[in-house]
């Protein structure tokens, strides 16, 4: 069947578009499900089977042009944070008997053994690079690309990730893909465990676009989304972040509620 030219209007605030993320692993926070009023905060309406459809774009705010920069001291910091955590993970997924497909359980373990001083590290850290990227995009907006990759349980836990991330971090808004065939909904709850591709740059490569059946209707545009299922152990999110000093930046898994108030989950 060839897949609709229907799109989920993903309803969340911020600014930029989607590429191909390289992470297959990834993990979650504690809860699972949501309820009807997350789904009509996160734009996804459940009536029965139903899901809310837009046949056209949402309508785009220009970001607003980001001055603010940071010195070199400042995106040394955060990487240095960020790196550290991957490998603190990587030592605890060792530790705890590498549990589930590729240590994905244990990488849960390790998310869910977070304290809050932690939390708050990775939260600044993530901000620091991520503003440095809105930065570098209003002057240019082939640079700057923030990729997410969120590997979840399930549909609802993915999308509220998603939209916490973009809400927090101020990034741009787009169409999510993946949730309709020949323009008939796909239940959510016949979708199981979900990975979601976000970016705010960049395009399928070509290969995606023949997979798809969509031709170039299929190319992402500034914060679009891709929701695919995930046969994984792990749960959380990938981040990637390009800035001009040409580094390579990529991170996770991070807690797909980083960006929540407790009282959400």
């Amino acid at each position: 069947m060839r897949p609709s030219k229907h799109r989920i209007t993903l309803l969340v605030a911020g600014a930029a578009s989607l590429s191909t993320i390289s992470a297959f692993a990834c993990f979650t926070s504690t809860a699972s499900r949501l309820n009807a009023r997350n789904f009509l905060n996160l734009g996804v309406v459940p009536s029965a089977t139903r899901l809310l459809l837009s046949t056209s774009p949402p309508s785009q705010q220009p970001p607003e042009a980001v001055t603010e920069t940071f010195d070199n001291g400042d995106i040394i910091d955060a990487t240095s944070t960020l790196q550290s955590y991957d490998q603190s993970q990587q030592k605890f997924i060792q530790t705890d008997g590498n549990q589930g497909m590729g240590g994905g359980l244990s990488a849960l373990h390790h998310i869910l053994s977070l304290d809050g001083t932690t939390r708050s590290s990775l939260q600044n850290a993530a901000r620091t690079l991520v503003n440095q990227a809105h930065a570098e995009r209003a002057i240019d907006s082939g640079k700057g690309r923030i990729m997410l990759g969120f590997c979840a349980s399930n549909a609802p836990e993915a999308l509220s990730g998603l939209k916490s991330w973009v809400n927090s971090l101020e990034l741009p808004r787009g169409m999510l893909h993946g949730m309709d065939v020949d323009g008939v909904p796909i239940p959510v709850e016949d979708l199981g465990s979900v990975y979601v591709k976000y970016s705010t740059g960049g395009a399928m490569t070509f290969g995606e676009m023949r997979k798809s059946g969509r031709g170039f209707d299929a190319l992402w545009r500034p914060g679009d989304a891709l929701l695919e299922t995930y046969d994984g152990d792990f749960r959380g999110v990938y981040v990637n972040v390009e800035l001009g000093d040409g580094v390579f930046r990529q991170f996770g898994v991070l807690p797909t509620d980083l960006f929540m108030e407790e009282e959400e989950w």
